[in-house]
């Protein structure tokens, strides 16, 4: 194998690769990246053994050939180098790959390609094509919300539910969860439960592609996600997904709407003061105005007041800042309004102006019994 490549298209798709493959791996291959060249391009390849990814980009490939070399190793190596074009050349004896840039040269050490793992084939008939724009956002306002625990593995997945009334993407934690919807993306009823860290890695891919592709493998157990020159393989989650819809609220009592980014620095704030793992911040629906409280045995106090419409009654609600702020983060409107029913039922968090809209998030209240007091001589 020979070839040269461009250094900066090179070091891209080998950061790419690089976050897949594992820093520690029973297996050593699954450390490796396979590197397969041929002409006119190359094709780089990762994987973990759930979870893998494959790139490829423009060579000037003189000799054709497939190697495996350490992945975290050549893209920390050539993200150091200079940008200039970078030579590869496979030794006669299959044992060193020599990677050279002017005075930079490494002899890198490889693995048997034929050890590498082979990914199974997809269905080209399951081909779903969608706009990658409007997927990465949805991806962005959901992937937050799945638990991070795996021990619950249906709830570390992020739900694909095609329907005639389009794609809906969700994902819950049992302590909030996230719904949006892409209308246009109408299709065959089908449920697909895709594991987190997938759907977050594939919403990187989109960053600037217009099209993704998602084909199914054969046998139903793993899916394909494509954009570009790029495709991310995952192995679907097997278990029913919860039903989200009877969990969210479809009344409420009080309803206040706030500027996204003022929010947003308010309750990172409060997270400051909150005491406990959940660092718990009251806010207070009051008339043109929504107040934000938090207090912490070791911290102090803190409070904030923004101004606010205020819909209903005047009530408050507490809720873990932590969970809040993932929710803020995601949000990409200007203007959010929350409601809720009493300080004991979940926060519906909804963009301005989009009260019917199917793109939403829930968040559970912490228990206050304050604010339970509160609610019942108010009764």
């Amino acid at each position: 194998m020979d070839l040269t490549v461009d250094q900066s298209t090179f070091s891209r798709a080998l950061r790419l690769i690089a976050r897949v493959a594992p820093a520690r791996a029973t297996l050593p291959i699954l450390q490796m990246a396979l590197l397969h060249a041929e002409q006119g391009h190359l094709t780089l390849t990762s994987t973990d053994g759930d979870l893998g990814v494959s790139t490829r980009l423009a060579a000037d490939v003189a000799v054709p050939g497939r190697t495996t070399l350490p992945a975290r190793l050549l893209d920390d190596y050539v993200g150091q180098l200079p940008a200039e074009p970078v030579r590869l050349t496979l030794g006669t004896e299959q044992r060193r790959v020599r990677v050279s840039v002017g005075r930079f040269a490494a002899n890198v050490a490889t693995m048997e390609a034929d050890d590498f793992p082979t990914f199974p084939a997809a269905d080209e008939g399951t081909a779903l094509d969608l706009d990658a724009g409007r997927l990465r956002e949805a991806i962005e306002r959901v992937a937050f919300g799945a638990a991070r625990d795996e021990s619950r593995p249906v709830l570390s997945g992020v739900l694909f539910a095609f329907g005639p009334d389009g794609l809906t993407l969700a994902a819950a934690d049992g302590f909030r969860l996230a719904r949006a919807r892409l209308p246009e993306a109408a299709a065959a009823p089908q449920q697909l439960l895709v594991p987190a860290r997938a759907v977050t890695e594939f919403g990187r891919l989109l960053t600037d592609a217009e099209a993704a592709r998602l084909l199914r493998r054969p046998d139903g157990r793993g899916v394909y996600l494509a954009a570009k020159e790029t495709a991310l393989f995952t192995r679907l989650i097997e278990g029913r997904f919860p039903d989200i819809d009877r969990v969210i609220p479809r009344e409420w009592r009080t309803r206040v709407v706030v500027e996204t980014a003022s929010f947003r620095q308010a309750v990172r704030v409060a997270g400051l003061f909150g005491g406990g793992e959940a660092r718990p911040v009251v806010l207070e629906a009051a008339p043109d105005c929504l107040r934000l409280h938090a207090r912490g045995d070791e911290t102090g106090e803190a409070e904030s007041e923004l101004p606010a419409t205020v819909e209903g009654d005047p009530q408050a609600v507490a809720l873990n800042t932590r969970l809040l702020t993932d929710l803020l983060d995601a949000a990409l409107g200007p203007r959010l309004g929350l409601s809720w029913t009493t300080p004991q039922t979940p926060v519906v968090v909804r963009e301005a102006g989009q009260a019917d809209s199917a793109d939403l998030s829930v968040v559970m209240p912490l228990f206050d019994p304050a604010l339970v007091r509160r609610q019942a001589e108010a009764a």
